[in-house]
């Protein structure tokens, strides 16, 4: 019995094959396996590459970078830049491992201000590529040098103005395991792409341009305001809206910046940029911070957009902890946490968007001139666009609101105490009279909220955020069916995109098929031939545009359910009545009528409450009137 281990264990011994049961030496590897290996460190895809390479022309100074891309980075990455070049003689340094002009003693290692510094990244390249790399140095002639594979050729004299040009041809030929695992070529070009607009984001005084096989993905001019940057990279709408962080001193550190108000945010962190020592880094603490800074302030699952430009002393920040040198470890992480909440709160407030709900301490609402009743309210062609018969028909009229719309008399004997009335104006407002089968009464405030009786208080309803929960489930219940409705243009509407969103329309063509819309490419834009009919007109330019920059991307052939329900909450967002309409009795309360229809009628799809309630007994308590017998409710 107690042999039976033995006897398995030499049998599972046996059963390998002899080369893993005898011992190997140990052997010193190959100059080429080691460069082979070291490049998979730090050469992991086309991304990588142009990382590298675009740092080394913003060490040397550059003012001007181009990139030229085929085969989304794998046939051929080409850059060419401006800067201060390589001297002839050190052609053969430039593409050797560890050799470098940015650190000299071990010390450095605790203080580096440049973007590289290892003195590996050329030579890891030219491990896994054909590398050809000309350059030319104030006051000497341009020099050229070859290396295949790791095997270098000889300088040769070559004409080229003051910079730098490198050619990297056919990435990883002679490591095809890491060739398989690349992605499609449109994802690698967006993933190169990405590289290049967070660089550009980072330097406004640089100039970038990239072209895919001639075609033109990005064009960012050198300009001094960061801004204007923003607005070349991220598109002008959103640069107007992000708040500013004005520039914060103290403790060695500085901060500025711009983030999104919190009406503004995205269902991913990817469009969060942190520039530390005007390098672009991936920090955990820095990630934190943000998301910190919007506590409660934005629903589940949606993230804000932050740009945040870093300097901090060299010493105080370890850059030499990634081989990519993406992440970095700051000596006083606690202060630098702080200070980023502290600065982005700072800018939140002062941009007038952290929400706080409070109820009056000492001030009666009497007096507040904006309780007036709105002016008269649109038609609904001016809200939203509805031409099919169905439930929502309802919305789709209403009374003018007038004075007489509004009820008597405030002061009328009739009245009862437990009556919601509107307080009295300058004009003399009147009470709201009760709205459809309701049975209560409602009116809006400020031609914004809606404010009902309930039967125990009442409640303070978002039209916007409600419309939008309806028409998300009624699209949702379509695509089950069939595609959306689609209304076809005389003209095609000509939009405007960038590279990367235009990039992304093969692979949400099916989704935004189902949607309702017919889009091709057109030159530098896209042509919109066909949209939803529950899109209004004016509306379909920017909700295309959100949909490809917003929403994340997905890959295979098949779109998951997930892109189609998060572009029908993009589309019901859009085609919701807008908050700051004014609406018609009618409309309100058909859209309270809905709500006890829809499934989580309680928020939006994105989360956000479409309602808050408040109590009698809330009132009670605040105006003192706890212990009073209060009248028949």
């Amino acid at each position: 019995m107690q042999t039976l281990p033995n006897s398995q264990s030499s049998g599972a011994a046996s059963a390998l094959p002899a080369e893993r049961r005898a011992r190997r030496s140990i052997r010193q590897l190959s100059r080429q396996l080691v460069d082979k290996i070291a490049a998979g460190e730090v050469v992991e895809r086309p991304a990588s590459v142009v990382k590298e390479l675009l740092e080394n022309s913003l060490d040397a100074g550059s003012t001007r970078v181009e990139l030229e891309v085929e085969g989304g980075g794998s046939r051929l990455i080409r850059i060419s830049d401006d800067g201060h070049g390589v001297p002839r003689e050190e052609l053969h340094l430039a593409v050797t491992s560890h050799a470098t002009s940015k650190i000299q003693i071990a010390a450095d290692l605790f203080q580096i201000a440049s973007l590289g510094f290892r003195g590996e990244a050329l030579a890891s390249i030219a491990a896994v590529s054909h590398l050809r790399i000309a350059s030319r140095a104030e006051g000497e002639d341009g020099a050229e040098l070859r290396v295949d594979g790791g095997r270098m050729g000889m300088v040769q004299d070559v004409g080229l103005p003051q910079g730098t040009t490198i050619e990297v041809g056919d990435l990883f030929y002679n490591v095809p395991a890491r060739r398989a695992f690349l992605r499609t070529e449109r994802g690698e070009l967006r993933a190169l792409v990405a590289e290049v607009r967070r660089q550009a984001l980072c330097r406004n005084e640089v100039s970038f341009r990239v072209l895919h096989e001639g075609k033109v993905l990005l064009d960012a001019p050198a300009t001094d305001e960061p801004r204007e940057r923003i607005a070349q990279i991220l598109g002008r709408e959103l640069a107007e809206d992000l708040l500013v962080i004005p520039r914060d001193e103290g403790e060695g550190l500085a901060l500025r910046g711009y983030i999104s108000p919190v009406d503004r945010s995205r269902g991913d962190s990817r469009q969060q940029f942190f520039f530390l020592n005007r390098r672009c880094v991936r920090d955990v603490t820095l990630l934190t911070a943000i998301k910190q800074s919007y506590a409660n302030l934005l629903p589940p699952r949606r993230h804000p957009i932050a740009l945040l430009w870093i300097d901090l002393d060299p010493a105080a920040v370890d850059v030499n902890v990634h081989p990519q040198k993406a992440e970095v470890r700051f000596r006083a992480e606690r202060m630098v946490f702080g200070r980023v909440v502290k600065a982005t709160q700072t800018a939140l407030r002062a941009g007038g968007m952290v929400r706080e709900l409070r109820l009056p301490q000492r001030h009666g609402l009497g007096a507040h001139p904006g309780f007036a009743p709105p002016a008269a309210p649109a038609t609904s062609a001016t809200l939203w666009a509805t031409p099919q018969a169905g439930p929502q028909a309802g919305l789709q009229a209403g009374p003018q609101a007038g004075p007489q719309a509004w009820g008597g008399d405030p002061a009328e004997p009739g009245s009862r105490p437990s009556e919601l009335v509107l307080p009295f104006s300058a004009a003399g407002a009147a009470p709201l009279s009760g709205g459809g089968g309701l049975g209560g009464r409602f009116f809006q405030l400020h031609r914004s909220y809606v404010v009902e009786q309930s039967s125990a208080g009442l409640r303070i309803v978002d039209p916007h955020a409600l419309h939008e929960r309806i028409l998300y489930e009624q699209i949702v219940a379509r695509f089950a069916e069939q595609p959306l409705e689609s209304q076809t243009f005389l003209f095609p509407l000509v939009i405007e995109v960038t590279g990367e969103e235009q990039l992304m329309l093969d692979e949400r063509a099916e989704s935004l098929d189902r949607l309702g819309f017919q889009v091709e490419p057109f030159g530098q834009g896209l042509a919109v031939h066909a949209a939803p009919r529950l899109l209004r007109a004016d509306r379909v330019e920017r909700t295309l545009q959100d949909l490809l920059r917003e929403l994340p991307a997905q890959h295979g052939e098949e779109p998951g359910q997930g892109l189609l329900h998060d572009l029908a909450a993009h589309l019901a967002c859009r085609s919701a009545v807008r908050f700051g309409d004014p609406l018609g009795d009618a409309q309100i309360d058909e859209l309270l009528r809905q709500r006890a229809e829809v499934p989580r009628g309680h928020c939006c799809p994105h989360g956000r409450p479409t309602a808050l309630a408040l109590s009698l007994d809330e009132l009670d308590h605040r105006f003192g009137r706890q212990g009073f017998v209060a009248p028949e409710r």
